[in-house]
């Protein structure tokens, strides 16, 4: 998923900027006034570093000679941003380098249009993995070797589970095998799950079969489950 495709509704052009010729005092006072951590400074419309308000308050701490001190005159780091045209899954792979809540965006030309907050884009991501209560995790340990995701897949959609989404990650050393973990929505996990273990499959985690409140009704339905392995 394009960039420029999941923040329609999420990119602010209206949260304030500063150019570098402005002055620290300004800012500040801007700044506490507005309620706002952080703030895009430009140079010539483009990203050059990001302020925040943290900075401003420990150079006000650390020298009384403020008066008259632009924001260019400060030794900021360049900020980090991120491009229109990027992709959202490279985009996460950098999601830690973004130290302020709110990441700056530039257009196809490098020119500095809004700002879009850190939280949106982990949204997107978990609703693009299906990471709500609308479907289930299981997690299979399977060979690396032999390892067939076309078949695993099949014997899913075999037993009425819909693959919503899936990441591949190797297992402790020692076991010499990789885990696939699944978000699937399925109207019968338990099923799913001994269906799959009749296949030879190892589980190596799932949700929880129940959600019931009531403790008494998900005793009984555990000791009708062990009935029926019986």
């Amino acid at each position: 998923m394009l960039l420029n495709e999941c923040i329609k509704s999420g990119l602010d052009a209206t949260y304030p900027v500063f150019g570098d010729d402005a002055l620290v005092v300004e800012a500040l006072a801007f700044m506490q006034k507005g309620g706002f951590e952080c703030a895009p400074l430009l140079h010539d419309g483009k990203i050059s570093a990001m302020v925040t308000l943290m900075d401003l308050l420990l150079l006000l701490e650390q020298s009384k000679k403020t008066k008259g001190v632009r924001l260019s005159e400060l030794n900021l780091e360049k900020a980090e941003s991120i491009g229109l045209d990027e992709h959202l899954f490279d985009i996460f792979s950098r999601i830690g380098t973004f130290s302020a809540s709110h990441i700056p965006v530039w257009d196809e030309e490098g020119k500095y249009i809004g700002v879009i907050e850190k939280v949106i884009l982990l949204e997107r991501i978990a609703a693009l993995f299906h990471l709500g209560e609308e479907a289930v995790t299981l997690e299979l340990d399977v060979p690396s070797f032999d390892l067939k995701l076309s078949e695993v897949i099949a014997a899913l959609e075999k037993n009425d589970a819909t693959v919503l989404s899936f990441g591949i990650y190797p297992a402790p050393p020692e076991s010499e095998s990789m885990v696939i973990t699944f978000r699937l929505q399925t109207h019968d996990l338990f099923r799913l799950v001994k269906n799959l273990e009749k296949y030879g499959y190892a589980i190596r985690y799932t949700s929880p079969f129940f959600k019931e409140k009531d403790d008494d009704m998900r005793e009984k339905a555990l000791e009708f489950i062990h009935f029926m392995d019986m």
